[in-house]
């Protein structure tokens, strides 16, 4: 077959068609591969800057909370918590935000074990008073906290009062065991026997973890309404907490602008109508703090949380005693404990 010059120029230009349309569609591709790899390295640059500025912010944490933060007096440390005005440091590629909270806020959970490994029955006693105030019965309070204990104690002997150890959780599906130590973190209170989602609910605004056995005196002057049965707890001592409520009440709603003095809050715990008051357990200083660090850079964020035992004890530098990542793992904000006062109301 004999082919004309006009159908073989034809062909030559569908073939230059079909390849500059292969080598277009093939250039799109390698562009978008190509941006695409750009922005995961500019996240991955973000990101890992994000990370060495947490660090950098835990040892300024540290210097802050030694120098500055010591320097304020009781009154001044109150307005601070009470303010929630967080600290921001811009950096040259965005920001890091610091929230100070106070730890005497709510219950260590770490708190009903001494260093030995041993239940601490003043701990034990102030919990079960916290979860009745929180609507559980007398029986299932008391039994919670002997599960507490027994999750936390090294060894294998079930506490009266309906404790459980390995053989309780073995049981269930999947199985596991109890974790022989003080919990990592307060969401680790789910993982106890008997403690559902709901309950959970109940007690997240108002536990912490901390240091084994440490139990600040909770700090009257930066307390908030919403978390009275914290206080409440606290000074029940022997006494029921609910015949505790009224004198805590009293103590916030007759707390001066300005906080208490000591002999302002000596003055008004002895001439509380409740007698009996545990009075060793409130103070107007603070000794622990929670703070959340949040850094920005670019399109990456990064948040950790930390808790600092023993501010002001002897001199000493505070304590490290706990980190986390993420929001959950720090003391819960107001909206959530005024949904758990809602539940606690429909109880």
């Amino acid at each position: 077959m004999i082919y004309s010059a006009k159908s073989e120029r034809g062909t030559v230009l569908l073939t230059t068609l079909l390849i500059m349309t292969v080598m277009a569609a093939i250039t799109v591709a390698l562009m978008d591969d190509i941006r695409l790899a750009v922005k995961r390295t500019v996240n991955v640059q973000a990101y890992a800057q994000a990370d060495w500025q947490v660090i950098g912010a835990e040892d300024f944490i540290a210097a802050f909370l030694a120098n500055d933060f010591a320097k304020l007096p009781p009154i001044g440390k109150a307005a601070l918590f009470q303010s929630e005005t967080p600290l921001v440091l811009p950096t040259p590629d965005g920001v890091i935000t610091l929230k100070l909270k106070d730890a005497s806020h709510c219950f260590n959970l770490n708190s009903v074990i001494n260093d030995a490994g041993k239940g601490d029955q003043n701990a034990i006693n102030e919990f079960i008073q916290l979860a009745e105030l929180l609507g559980l019965p007398k029986n299932q309070a008391t039994s919670l906290s002997s599960i507490l204990v027994d999750w936390q104690d090294p060894d294998q002997q079930i506490s009266p009062n309906g404790g459980a150890e390995d053989g309780t959780y073995l049981r269930k599906i999947p199985p596991y065991r109890t974790s022989d130590t003080a919990l990592r973190g307060p969401e680790e209170m789910r993982a106890l026997h008997g403690m559902d989602e709901e309950f959970w609910q109940l007690f997240k605004p108002f536990v912490c973890t901390g240091d084994v056995g440490d139990r600040p005196k909770v700090n009257v002057n930066s307390l908030s309404p919403e978390r009275l049965l914290i206080l409440a707890a606290a000074l029940s001592g022997d006494k029921s907490a609910r015949d505790v409520l009224p004198a805590a009440e009293a103590i916030l709603r007759d707390r001066p602008v300005e906080g208490y003095t000591r002999e302002q809050l000596t003055q008004t715990l002895s001439g509380s109508a409740v007698e009996g008051l545990n009075t060793d357990r409130v103070d107007m200083d603070v000794t622990s703090v929670f703070v959340e660090v949040i850094t920005q850079v670019g399109p990456a964020e990064r948040i950790r949380t930390y808790r600092y035992d023993g501010l002001g004890v002897d001199n000493g530098a505070p304590r490290l005693t706990y980190r986390g990542w993420g929001r959950e793992t720090f003391r819960p904000e107001i909206r959530a404990e005024s949904n758990a006062e809602t539940e606690l109301d429909g109880r």
